[in-house]
């Protein structure tokens, strides 16, 4: 395995001065990683140093060297001195710097996705798929931020072959910075929708603020875009005015890559696409699947066989609580029933997704009572009491055996629903969490969807720990 990164790269790309002349000096001293937290680093990691307006990271400096740093960047000469360490004036400046260096060098393909709901779950099937290919690094967790992004990009190595970034924001001017470094070879948006909207005028300053990721395209590079969002025309402006090449993946007649239809099973769904492909995901639901299609469209734009990706992404599990299926069985009862958690987040365009999907997939359990528990949608502003009503037409058609609300919001919402339906509000979830094992019972297909904020994630973790539930599996 080469080193990550040497003392000559790390004094070019931020400009550091080593005052000692004895970083890096010791006997076989290598760096194979980056890291920004003393907690979790690894042997041989570098240490950067951060300092905000909360903590500061030269105040765990002795600790990462005793599990194992090979050196550490600061912004303090006086430490610097004391630890041979590179001093700059700015840490956080230096990591940007040491990303923007490490993609500069990078010779393989960086593909950014950004959008308003999927972008994380895309982001997943895109790496798991391309490690087929080659060795594919990216985003982990929730890095999609500036912090983010450069840790990435400074762990990336000159030998990988692919690289996956995701680009989040929740202001316009965000996705520029972030694009600006990534670089991109390829973009894709999954959605556009209100997500944020508190922070916008209106949804197409959203739809603004997304196609800023054209603005870091590389020459020559290509933008897949879903000829089905309502923003699609608009992106795919931005997108030429880029001069960036165009890939369209969708329904209409004009996609490179079609979808000719997707069929919810018990098990997943079954996806036809091209040449009227049949392709099976186990434990995908429909809006995961078209997803996996825009993943599919990165593979053609690659020239790569689609597979070996396909088969891969068959088999891949959502990740927790962005629409994985889940069974509760009970002692002394042999009746399981299930949950969709689909906790992690929620904004108005992914609930009413969500709903929908739950509306569809619910069929194939006719014997099963529905239970639906949804969580305030946050970041609304004026538009919040708007969007959170656009949600009774779907439940009213839904016609759920019990609704249960959490939240202010989402209390509103039983004042104007249109069908003699059992219903019951929470404030918080800690007060739900009490009364679960008196509501949560057998043969039940539940839904579970909520801004993180609200806590539902906690519900799962519950039923996990508590003694009235078996512990939960995936039902694949």
């Amino acid at each position: 395995m080469n080193p990550l990164w040497n003392k000559q790269e790390l004094i070019e790309a931020t400009g550091a001065s080593d005052p000692t002349n004895k970083f890096l000096d010791k006997i076989n001293s290598n760096i194979f990683g980056v890291s920004i937290n003393e907690r979790t680093i690894k042997k041989n990691d570098l240490f950067i140093a951060l300092k905000g307006p909360k903590f500061d990271g030269h105040n765990f400096i002795e600790s990462a060297l005793k599990k194992g740093a090979s050196g550490v960047i600061v912004s303090d000469h006086k430490i610097a001195m004391k630890f041979n360490a590179l001093h700059v004036i700015d840490t956080m400046d230096a990591l940007i710097k040491m990303a923007k260096f490490s993609r500069n060098r990078f010779k393989g393909k960086t593909i950014c996705i950004t959008g308003s709901s999927g972008k994380t779950s895309t982001r997943y099937m895109a790496m798991e798929a391309l490690q087929n290919y080659g060795e594919t690094h990216g985003s982990e967790g929730n890095n999609n931020n500036l912090l983010g992004l450069s840790l990435t990009l400074a762990r990336l190595s000159s030998t990988n072959k692919f690289c996956v970034l995701e680009l989040g924001m929740n202001h316009g001017g965000e996705i520029k910075k972030l694009t600006k470094i990534a670089s991109p070879n390829i973009t894709l948006i999954t959605n556009i929708s209100n997500s944020h909207i508190a922070n916008f005028k209106n949804e197409e300053e959203i739809a603004e603020a997304k196609s800023e990721i054209f603005l870091g395209i590389k020459n020559q590079g290509i933008a897949i875009i879903n000829t089905d969002e309502k923003w699609c025309d608009f992106i795919t402006s931005k997108a030429k005015k880029a001069n960036a090449k165009i890939h369209f993946f969708g329904s209409k007649s004009v996609c490179e890559t079609k979808i000719l239809k997707i069929e919810n099973e018990i098990n997943g769904t079954n996806v036809y696409f091209n040449n009227k492909v049949t392709w099976h995901l186990n434990n995908f639901n429909y809006l995961q699947a078209i997803n996996a299609v825009s993943v599919i469209a990165i593979l053609e734009v690659l020239n790569l066989d689609v597979n070996q990706g396909m088969r891969t992404i068959s088999n891949l599990k959502p990740l927790p609580g962005r629409g994985d299926m889940l069974t509760i069985s009970f002692k002394e009862n042999n009746n399981n029933s299930i949950i969709i958690d689909d906790s992690y987040n929620a904004n108005p365009s992914s609930m009413q997704m969500a709903l929908k999907n739950y509306y569809r997939s619910k069929l194939q359990f006719p014997n099963l009572k529905s239970i639906i528990i949804i969580g305030d949608m946050l970041e609304l502003g004026k538009y919040s009491e708007e969007m959170h009503q656009n949600l009774v037409p779907i439940i009213n058609k839904i016609q759920p055996s019990l609704l249960i609300t959490v939240g202010i919001e989402t209390k509103q919402i039983i004042t104007n629903l249109k069908i003699n339906l059992k219903c019951c509000s929470y404030l918080e979830v800690e007060k739900l969490i009490i009364d679960l094992p008196k509501i949560i019972q057998p043969n039940q297909y539940i839904l579970l969807k909520g801004s993180n904020a609200t806590g539902l994630w906690k519900i799962v973790k519950f039923i996990k720990d508590i003694n009235n539930f078996q512990e939960i599996d995936n039902v694949a």
